[in-house]
C-alpha cells in the first residue's frame, strides 16, 4: 500500500470519521487526489463513508474504517495471550471451586493490568506511564491535556473485535490506567463498523492532585 494511502488510513481511524475535505487539508493534498485514493481503499473493502446531510448545498460523505481496514493495522495479540496463560495457570485449584469462568477471567485481566501499572511506573509519572504503556502496546494513543483535565484516547485498540462482543477484555487497560491514574478516571468506549472511540478521561481537579507535571504546573 502507497505512504499516502496509509497516511490517510490513520487519519481515518485517529478522527473517527472525516471528510475528503478534511484529509487534504492535513495532509496538503487536492481533493481530487485524496477521493483517488480513497477510491482505492473502498474498492479493496478497507474504508467506506456514509451521507452527512446538510440543511442547504451538496451533502458531503464521512469516511470511516471497515473491520478489515481496523483488522489490516498491525496489533499485538500474543503479550496478552502469554501474560492471561501464565495467571491462570498458577491460580490454586481451591480458588476455583466457587468462581465463575468470567469471574476468574475478570480477575486475572485485573491483575494483569496492575502488574503492567508497577512496571511502566518505574521512573515516569503517572500520565507519561500511561502513554508509555499505550504506545509500546502499539494502541496509536492520543494524549491531550487542557483546562478541562486529561484525555487519552486510544486509536488502534489490540482488542478491538473482542471488545464488540464482550468488554470485559477492556478489563486489563482499564485496571493498569486505575492504578496509575486513580478511581476518578472515567472510561468510555463505542466500538461498531461506524465507530472508534475508546476515551479515557481525567478532570484537573483530580489531575493535578496524582501528577502535577501533566498540566505544565
Amino acid at each position: 500500500m502507497s505512504v499516502s494511502r496509509n497516511s490517510i488510513m490513520t487519519i481515518i481511524r485517529q478522527n473517527n470519521g472525516v471528510n475528503v475535505d478534511e484529509i487534504a487539508k492535513e495532509m496538503q493534498l487536492a481533493p481530487a487526489t485524496v477521493r483517488r485514493h480513497l477510491d482505492i481503499l473502498e474498492r479493496d473493502g478497507l474504508v467506506d463513508h456514509s451521507e452527512v446531510r446538510k440543511p442547504t448545498g451538496r451533502p458531503q460523505y464521512s469516511f470511516h474504517l471497515t473491520e478489515k481496514g481496523h483488522d489490516s493495522v498491525p496489533k499485538d495479540y500474543s503479550r496478552l495471550l502469554n501474560e492471561l496463560v501464565f495467571e491462570l495457570k498458577n491460580i490454586p485449584a481451591n480458588e476455583l471451586s466457587s468462581r465463575s469462568g468470567g469471574d476468574v477471567l475478570r480477575d486475572s485481566l485485573t491483575l494483569i493490568g496492575e502488574k503492567r501499572a508497577v512496571q511502566y511506573r518505574q521512573g515516569r509519572g503517572p500520565v507519561e506511564a500511561v502513554t508509555a504503556a499505550f504506545e509500546e502496546g502499539g494502541y496509536d494513543p492520543i494524549v491531550q491535556t487542557s483546562e478541562e483535565g486529561l484525555k487519552i484516547r486510544v486509536t488502534n485498540c489490540p482488542y478491538r473485535r473482542a471488545s464488540i462482543d464482550d468488554e470485559i477484555i477492556c478489563t486489563v487497560d482499564r485496571s493498569m490506567v486505575t492504578s496509575l491514574l486513580g478511581k476518578d478516571i472515567e472510561h468510555s468506549v463505542e466500538m461498531s463498523p461506524e465507530s472508534n472511540e475508546c476515551v479515557y478521561t481525567l478532570a484537573a481537579t483530580h489531575l493535578v492532585k496524582i501528577d502535577s507535571t501533566a498540566l505544565g504546573s
